[in-house]
């Protein structure tokens, strides 16, 4: 197994097993990435935003990369993330990871305490809207040993085994129809309820997050009371999903993945071996989405989020207030805190979007010339590296202050009306109850 994080280089032993693969076929944009996105930089094979777990060579070699910043705290991050996409009904987190339940999985000797967690947030959040609407009802067809009625169509050969040789003349087997919530799309969403609620009270309950979790789980598990649990996993393979029920839909397919997670068996919350499907989570996206979390909790109203342009083209965020109105960019780049280094290819996409008509009609801005600021992530230790570009101090804010965003941010002075800030990551303070 390759053990790297972000960005880094693998290690020279390694490159001749792997000369035959094809790292040079990039990935579309927001599509799952071949090999984490490890590609050729520089004369080097270098790991890319993508953190996770993937078979090189399929049972063989496998490669794990985990972050290159320390003590991240997911669970806050995917909490946010999930909460104000909810508010705003955007379908962006979803795009953000991706799981490979058909591989085999990766024996690794590290926690990717990313996994588990995300899955189960992502699941309570879309469970937790499917249910504000109510549940789908629809007709399941029962059998059961009526007394004193007829319902539906007699079961002749049941009723005759269970009631007529028996001398049971007041009951009647019969077959019929009722429409009810009781449904197997249900049964499976109580089911996987039952896991994430078992691995938030086993292995979560030391985070800062837990009592806005709990209430949700409380309130998800009141409304899924009278739902049983009991259904195989034949069942929930072979379940078919309506298109025209997307919250069901997107409910359902995670439910799946968080059932297949532990071998649809509850006993396996607690399984604290470091085996894992492959996986990938694209850190920029996640990234994106913390700093509008960041960005909408700071200027309510006035912020939107990935604004689309000519072209398939899209900006992460505009600034819409009335005396100030910015096209910004996040760019998962902590090098940004101390050196300019390659900033110049992140110039020119974001003129490019300051320059898009449909985004400056979004902007309000006409043909004027708006300003543009790029959002970068801080890291704890800087370190000045050689033959960097000399820059001025950089501003850094964890929280927005009050008032305009602009004079918060440090000049890009190579480039007019450039503009950069950093907005950190939360960290955990100290390590954890692993995931």
């Amino acid at each position: 197994m390759i053990q790297i994080n972000e960005h880094d280089v693998v290690p020279q032993e390694y490159l001749e097993k792997v000369k035959s693969l094809k790292f040079e076929d990039i990935q579309g944009y927001m599509k799952e990435p071949k090999y984490l996105g490890i590609n050729y930089f520089k004369g080097n094979l270098s790991a890319s935003y993508y953190i996770g777990a993937s078979w090189l060579i399929k049972n063989d070699l496998a490669v794990v990369v985990t972050p290159k910043m320390e003590n991240i705290d997911f669970v806050q991050m995917f909490l946010t993330a999930l909460e104000l996409e909810e508010r705003y009904q955007k379908d962006y987190f979803s795009k953000c990871y991706g799981i490979c339940l058909d591989e085999p999985p990766i024996v690794t000797t590290t926690q990717l305490n990313q996994l588990t967690p995300m899955l189960v947030l992502h699941y309570i959040s879309l469970l937790y809207r499917l249910a504000q609407r109510g549940l789908k009802k629809n007709y399941v067809t029962q059998e059961e040993n009526l007394k004193s009625k007829v319902k539906g169509r007699i079961m002749m050969g049941r009723h005759l085994q269970k009631n007529v040789f028996v001398q049971r003349a007041d009951r009647i087997f019969c077959q019929f129809q009722e429409y009810t919530d009781d449904t197997p799309e249900n049964r499976l969403l109580k089911r996987a309820l039952l896991f994430a609620d078992k691995f938030v009270n086993s292995s979560m309950r030391q985070n800062h997050c837990i009592d806005k979790i709990s209430h949700r789980l409380s309130r998800l598990k009141a409304q899924f009371s009278h739902i049983p649990d009991d259904i195989e996993p034949y069942q929930i393979q072979h379940l078919a999903t309506n298109k025209l029920y997307k919250d069901y839909r997107d409910a359902i397919r995670v439910a799946k993945m968080l059932l297949r997670r532990f071998d649809y068996n509850i006993a396996k919350v607690d399984d604290d071996s470091y085996s894992t499907p492959p996986f990938w989570i694209d850190m920029s996206r996640l990234y994106e989405m913390w700093v509008w979390c960041t960005l909408d909790a700071a200027y309510p109203g006035q912020i939107e989020f990935q604004v689309a342009g000519h072209c398939k083209s899209q900006v992460d965020y505009i600034k819409t207030s009335a005396n100030e109105k910015l096209v910004m960019d996040a760019k998962y780049k902590p090098h940004y805190e101390d050196s300019n280094r390659g900033i110049l290819d992140d110039i020119r996409e974001i003129s490019g979007y300051a320059r898009d008509r449909k985004i400056l009609k979004c902007l309000g801005a006409n043909d004027d010339e708006v300003k543009c600021v790029i959002i970068y992530p801080q890291r704890e230790i800087l370190q000045q590296e050689e033959n960097d570009d000399p820059i001025d101090d950089c501003k850094e804010t964890a929280n927005f202050e009050k008032g305009d965003l602009l004079p918060q941010c440090s000049e890009i002075k190579w480039f007019r009306n450039f503009y950069k800030i950093s907005v950190p990551l939360p960290t955990q303070k100290k390590i954890t109850q692993p995931y």
